[in-house]
């Protein structure tokens, strides 16, 4: 998770590449689909990678593995998920930054919503516990509806709560990121619209508890689609746009996601594929 500006992290990067414990959610995409992610691939430049995902008997996931494409034995990170917490490795990170974190739910993120998530980091083999903080907080149709980030023990950093809206297809319609701590600011981020397919994701339990990334604003789209049902056909803001059309499978789920992202310094095509396991 970065911690510092979110207004303006997607902006340097982008062109380089729960108040309830409720059963029966759909929050992290709310379709029961045909098919679940296996092996995905994208060719972002200077982030090229094989994600991998693998699921326990139960059918819950179990671990996301991300490799250097073609190279199965050059670990980028690795998590591995529980019911309660998930642990995430990267290592060959440089000196001074942290190369694991353990996130512990208030819940059974398999069966309920979370209401609270604490990050420990381990930093150079030494641990910080709980060294930040998530809230969640949920409508009446359990969709996840605000993210509070919060870093208690960290001096002078930069706090904020995403608020998200929903469309009547229980797509995400914008994410709007509030600073609650340092200088004000908002910035919001809206969806260009969305396909009548399923996402990638979609079948997973509460996906975005697990996600392969973090609530900053960084790149917004895995946040739509994790909690989306449906495809993200793009997005505006900031003098950033980005379009994106699909290639689907006889379920309707998509085998390839290609995406165009346009600003001041010119054009950039990231192109991701995907393989299922399908019933």
């Amino acid at each position: 998770m970065k911690k510092s500006s979110i207004i303006y992290s997607l902006l340097a990067l982008i062109f380089i590449s729960i108040s309830c414990n409720k059963p029966g959610n759909n929050s992290g995409g709310g379709t029961s689909g045909a098919c679940k992610p296996i092996v995905e691939t994208t060719n972002l430049v200077g982030n090229a990678a094989t994600i991998v995902y693998t699921y326990s008997p139960d059918g819950n996931i179990k671990s996301i593995v991300k490799h250097v494409p073609g190279g199965f034995g050059v670990l980028l990170d690795s998590a591995a998920i529980f019911y309660d917490h998930l642990e995430r490795y990267s290592p060959g990170r440089t000196s001074g930054t942290y190369n694991s974190t353990n996130t512990a739910f208030d819940a059974n993120i398999f069966t309920s919503l979370p209401t609270k998530s604490n990050v420990s980091i381990t930093i150079d083999g030494v641990e910080q516990r709980n060294y930040y903080s998530f809230f969640y907080f949920y409508d009446t149709k359990n969709r996840l509806i605000k993210v509070g980030y919060q870093t208690n023990t960290v001096i002078g950093d930069q706090e904020y709560d995403l608020n998200i809206a929903y469309d009547d297809n229980n797509n995400v319609a914008s994410l709007s990121y509030v600073t609650t701590t340092g200088p004000a600011s908002t910035l919001t981020i809206t969806a260009a619209g969305y396909d009548n397919k399923p996402n990638p994701y979609s079948s997973l339990k509460n996906y975005p508890f697990y996600m392969n990334r973090g609530w900053t604003n960084y790149d917004p789209e895995p946040i739509f689609n994790a909690l989306s049902k449906n495809n993200l056909m793009g997005y505006t803001y900031s003098g950033i746009t980005r379009t994106t059309e699909f290639t689907y499978n006889s379920n309707g789920f998509p085998t390839l996601r290609r995406s165009t992202n346009t600003n001041v310094s010119g054009t950039a095509v990231i192109d991701e594929t995907y393989s299922y396991e399908c019933k």
